[in-house]
């Protein structure tokens, strides 16, 4: 992995990463799927930068990282080409059932 911050891309206490599926080394964020506190019956989704020292989110200075609620829908597209690559975030509004999406290039 560039710039030697593997480490902060791995599992933590209560993440259990399957996969990384999403790596931006230019803004240093990354999407993975993995397993929450234990439970390995549901494949969930989290993120986090992986900036600076110890990126965020953290906690006591150890990388951490951020769950996804249920619900929630990624779409990833042309991702063997960075230069047209995108992510597409499909937040669900409760109150009407309706998807928002949230994209990025």
């Amino acid at each position: 992995m560039p710039n030697g911050k593997s480490n902060l891309l791995q599992s933590t206490s209560k993440f259990k990463v399957e996969r990384i599926i999403y790596r931006d080394d230019e803004r240093e964020f990354a999407i993975a799927t993995g397993y929450w506190d234990g439970d390995d019956k549901i494949l969930r989704i989290a993120c986090r930068w992986f900036n600076d020292d110890i990126g965020y989110p953290q906690t006591f200075g150890k990388p951490q990282w951020m769950l996804l609620p249920d619900g929630i829908k990624v779409d990833l597209v042309n991702l063997l080409d960075p230069t047209i690559a995108e992510v597409v975030i499909h937040f669900r509004n409760l109150s009407s059932q309706t998807d928002r999406p949230l994209t990025e290039k």
